[in-house]
């Protein structure tokens, strides 16, 4: 396997950009954004070569974290600067899913049941579908990879944060100021923003629906970015309290996405199979998944509960901004 590149990922880690709260918030972002696409250029050879089942997935990631910043920043930034940049990410990201969405149905879905049935044919024919549909996919994903659009996002969105151009251009002088004032304040009110949003999503949590689940997440995904992005300027210990319980909130709702998404995953692989093994084989992969969704979903409320209790890192205590 691959050594996995050293990241902003958790305070165990530690955070390879660290911040000042003196810091400005222009150049807080040229450096939370600089250090992604780092991870990214690091991972696109990887995803490309498919040697990592990892490369996808964390190039994956290092887009949405991108993307995140973008979003935790952009009513400071020149709006039209961001755009195209971010509009490029959603690409990107979006073109890399079909073969992510296909190495979790493997890894996670389908290998954990082969050889623990009595449908041993399905189970072959089942896993030569699923493979052959990765490798198709992974055709795709090196011609993203590969095409014009992605080469010059790389390039030029390099040397548009080296050059910190949103700083060069012409802008009015409020958003200068915004662009110049301590990344500490603006850290603790984005962190206070973020996890009001949050709570709001998970209210009366045991009556959400599907999509309401799935959004909770988003926001969930969100709050752990920005709490990533600013570690350095929080209490350590609070912080890593806040996002172990936030971690398992995005665990178990990651598994209920991913269940919820199966059939559709099986419908395609299954599209054109008659044999009666295959589909119950398809049948008890499906099963198993869906029980343990519902196991998830009975601890998900304890789960919520214990990160509602989490000290807020950014607060000195509760109620009181630091």
């Amino acid at each position: 396997m691959v050594a996995k590149p050293l990241g902003i990922h958790s305070v165990k880690e530690g955070l390879v950009v660290p911040l000042s709260p003196q810091l400005g918030v222009g150049e807080a972002f040229g450096r939370i954004v600089g250090h992604e696409l780092k991870q990214l250029q690091t991972w696109i050879p990887i995803a490309h070569d498919n040697s990592d089942v990892e490369g996808i997935h964390q190039a994956r990631v290092s887009l949405r974290r991108m993307r995140s910043a973008v979003g935790v920043f952009a009513k400071s930034m020149p709006l039209d600067s961001l755009k195209p940049w971010s509009d490029t990410m959603r690409w990107l990201a979006t073109a890399l899913g079909p073969a992510r969405d296909m190495d979790v149905f493997l890894e996670e879905s389908l290998r954990p049941v082969l050889g623990k049935t009595s449908f041993r044919t399905g189970e072959t024919v089942l896993l030569e579908l699923t493979q052959a549909r990765r490798l198709a996919l992974q055709a795709q994903v090196c011609a993203t990879l590969e095409s014009p659009r992605c080469q010059e996002f790389i390039s030029g969105f390099d040397r548009w944060l080296a050059e910190r151009t949103w700083f060069q251009q012409d802008i009015p002088a409020t958003t200068r100021l915004k662009l110049t004032r301590g990344i500490g304040v603006f850290a603790r009110e984005t962190l206070e923003k973020r996890y009001g949003k949050l709570v709001l999503r998970g209210k009366d949590l045991t009556s959400l629906s599907s999509p309401e689940l799935h959004e909770l997440r988003i926001a969930c995904k969100k709050m752990r970015y920005a709490s990533d992005f600013f570690s350095s300027l929080l209490p350590e210990n609070r912080l890593r309290l806040f996002l172990r319980n936030l971690k398992t909130i995005q665990g178990v709702l990651g598994l209920m996405n991913d269940v919820a998404t199966l059939p559709s995953t099986l419908d395609s692989l299954l599209e054109e199979v008659t044999e009666v093994q295959v589909l119950r084989f398809a049948g008890v992969v499906l099963g198993w998944r869906a029980k343990g969704y519902e196991d998830q979903r009975l601890q998900l409320p304890r789960n919520w509960e214990e990160f509602l209790k989490s000290p807020l890192p950014w607060r000195e205590k509760q109620g009181v901004l630091l």
